[in-house]
């Protein structure tokens, strides 16, 4: 069984227990289609049925031992379970992750009262969360707090919308001059970026330009040259990149973005 850890100090030097922190925050990715829908076939990437605590769980009891995520179909024994910095939570000497049974992963924890934590499954470059015919789980995070946790604490759950697109979604005759889109989110962003798509509907982009967020981290910049009466379609997130997230780590849902310009 392959198990890897790895925890980031609050100097950002890695320390060996095995938890692959590796969240790839500059991403600007080229994909087929940017938000396919879930899929369960079984030559597709497992799916999480269910996680113990659940994702987004507030008033979790600090007593709690384990975190727990089930999947769909039998898995290859090995694991990933990425974070790092305070909000990964400590694993008790001498214990290890494991899994219970051929669908089940377990992490054994030590809790405290009034925290926040953030637990990734996979990233882009750990991924030994896989099925048992090798497919790779899709990079997820699990993100709770513990009972007593205050509103500064729990806010951190909440998980990023998107408040703003200029253009607009879905907007036609949009000036071919439009040099940037700008995406404005519900909380402030941890700065990286997973504009996904590919094809002649995503928008080339200027030479040595590429994304950037505003000072107050809540927009992010994407340089472009458009073309006239030309549909564009591209993602923000995708099943297999999530690097739009939070602060805090809560990633953003995919969200499809189109729109056409005018001649």
């Amino acid at each position: 069984m392959t198990c890897v850890f790895r925890r980031r100090s609050g100097t950002g030097a890695a320390m060996a227990a095995g938890l692959g922190l590796a969240l790839g925050w500059a991403l600007v990715t080229a994909a087929a289609d940017p938000v396919q829908p879930e899929t369960a076939a079984a030559d597709g990437p497992p799916r999480i049925l269910a996680t113990a605590p659940e994702v987004g769980a507030k008033d979790v009891d600090p007593a709690l031992t384990e975190i727990t995520i089930t999947f769909d179909r039998d898995m290859g024994r090995g694991c990933s379970w990425t974070g790092g910095g305070p909000e990964f939570p400590p694993v008790p000497e001498g214990q290890k992750a494991t899994w219970r049974d051929a669908r089940t992963a377990v992490l054994p924890v030590k809790l405290e009262p009034g925290h926040y934590y953030r637990v990734g499954v996979n990233s882009k470059s750990h991924r030994n969360f896989r099925s048992a015919t090798g497919v790779p789980v899709s990079p997820s995070a699990i993100y709770f707090t513990t009972r007593g946790a205050d509103d500064e604490q729990t806010a951190k759950t909440q998980k990023p919308v998107v408040t703003e697109m200029v253009p607009a979604n879905g907007a036609t005759g949009v000036d071919p001059r439009t040099t940037e889109l700008r995406i404005t989110f519900s909380v402030p962003m941890a700065g990286g970026f997973s504009w996904t798509g590919g094809g002649p509907e995503y928008p080339a982009g200027p030479e040595g330009e590429g994304p950037h967020w505003t000072e107050d981290q809540r927009t992010c910049v994407l340089p472009v040259r458009l073309e006239p009466d030309h549909a564009y379609r591209l993602g923000l997130n995708s099943r297999s990149h999530n690097n739009f997230q939070s602060a805090a780590g809560v990633p953003l849902d995919p969200v499809v973005y189109t729109f056409r310009t005018g001649q």
